[in-house]
């Protein structure tokens, strides 16, 4: 039955997946996300061990001075990890475009951070008391995961404009004896004048509107529609599901850190409190929902497929993802592969925690009742979902977990095989031509002999 669905997905799927890769803008988003693989993997380890889920250990590290150290680490690395998308996404399109790549990532980066808000709120206190006041900063949020939208969409837009521009040839004429670094410098001055003015009057447009930036208002776009649900069965499902979705198309998870965050700990809150009076839990189902799909979104079988592929890079990849997709970091994985804007990867990663919700639901109001500890909510995010959900609801809880895990299994493993296939076909092709350049060299060289 898998071998058919292998079959079927591999003469349907892959071509057209290879079709779309041959865009230019899906191929330098691709290139652009496994460029940034090396910081997501590189902070894995600092992230893990700062973060270890055993109870009392951030409250240890804090205590010895340690803790703020792993944050600026973390921070220096996810946390402003737009920038390195920008620089990296504009090179890699540049690069398909045929125009000057470095220039273009610098221009790329400058123009995302002014069109960032520049100033915090913050207080003083003058005469005793605390006032009001603003400081000069960039906020931390913008330049991580709520940035990274907008970082993605500068960077094509901003490359795209100035790859049109420089071939206009409105350049700066600079005399031959100039050194070919300045001349590079100093030739699109004109360029990137005309894009400064036009990310100047993107600012000011978007600086009147409620939201006072394009950051904050792409921001309450997308949480509009969240703000008015609250913690049900069926709104757990469609926030965790929007989430998948727009994790696919690149944007992160914490742009719905404020709706999401609300309700989450008003069934956190609630929960423990009704577990503490010995009360029936008023969120339990929408709960146990959530960590339904959390289980089927587990990337670790993922990465134990991508051991045992045949592709160097699948191979590879999933060796170095193996340790962090156990501890919940999926960033390696969604940036490495990359997952993101994949069209071989959109069935697994939008459908497969869509139908693990749904059964979930099916099967904890019917056959499979859950008694759930709240408690265990309050672990830290790295603990492994396999250690969360056993010591949370015990056997029963522990049955929907290895379900909802099987379905994202069947639902990942197609899909890993047809990449996985494409990419030793691609490593085999490189491999044969390396071969035929060696043999066209050893004959070059008899002959001049």
């Amino acid at each position: 039955m898998m071998e058919k669905l292998e079959g079927f997905l591999s003469s349907k799927l892959l071509p057209l997946s290879q079709k779309l890769q041959q865009n230019k803008v899906l191929a330098a988003l691709m290139e652009g996300f496994i460029r940034t693989s090396p910081i997501t993997l590189g902070i894995a380890l600092i992230t893990i061990v700062g973060n270890f889920p055993i109870p009392g250990w951030i409250d240890y590290l804090t205590k010895i001075g340690i803790y703020s150290h792993v944050e600026a680490i973390t921070n220096g690395a996810t946390g402003v990890f737009s920038l390195y998308v920008v620089y990296s996404l504009a090179f890699s399109y540049a690069k398909q475009l045929g125009t000057n790549e470095r220039n273009a990532s610098i221009i790329s980066l400058a123009s995302f951070v002014m069109l960032m808000p520049q100033t915090v709120a913050t207080m003083v206190m003058q005469d005793g008391k605390a006032v009001d006041s603003t400081v000069s900063a960039l906020r931390l949020d913008f330049l991580g995961g709520q940035g990274l939208f907008i970082g993605m969409i500068v960077a094509l837009v901003v490359t795209q404009f100035y790859a049109f521009l420089s071939k206009k040839n409105i350049v700066l004429k600079l005399p031959d004896s100039v050194p070919p670094m300045v001349t590079q410098s100093l030739a699109p001055v004109f360029v990137v004048t005309i894009i400064f003015v036009c990310v100047f009057i993107l600012r000011v447009l978007f600086g009147l509107t409620k939201s006072g930036s394009i950051f904050q208002f792409f921001i309450d776009v997308i949480n509009a529609p969240v703000n008015t649900l609250v913690a049900s069965p069926l709104s757990i499902i469609i926030i965790m599901e929007l989430l998948a979705v727009l994790w696919f198309f690149g944007i992160h998870n914490a742009v719905l850190q404020g709706p999401l965050g609300a309700i989450s700990m008003t069934m956190v809150v609630s929960n423990i409190a009704a577990f503490q009076k010995g009360e029936a839990l008023p969120y339990l189902i929408p709960s146990v929902i959530y960590m339904g799909m959390y289980a089927a979104g587990f990337m670790g079988f993922v990465t134990f497929f991508m051991i045992r592929c045949r592709s160097a890079k699948m191979k590879q990849l999933g060796k170095l993802s193996f340790i962090p997709s156990i501890f919940n970091i999926t960033e390696p994985l969604m940036f490495g592969m990359p997952i993101i804007l994949n069209p071989l990867f959109f069935i697994p990663q939008v459908f497969t925690q869509l139908i693990a919700g749904f059964v979930t639901w099916g099967l904890t109001t019917t056959i499979l009742p859950i008694s759930l500890n709240p408690t265990m909510s309050l672990l830290p995010w790295t603990t492994p979902t396999f250690v969360k959900m056993p010591f949370s609801g015990g056997v029963n809880y522990t049955i929907l977990m290895i379900i909802c895990m099987v379905i994202g299994i069947v639902m990942w493993y197609p899909f890993i095989k047809i990449a996985d296939k494409k990419e030793y076909e691609l490593e085999l092709q490189a491999e044969t031509k390396k071969e035929e350049k060696t043999l066209d060299e050893v004959i070059t060289e008899e002959i001049q002999a």
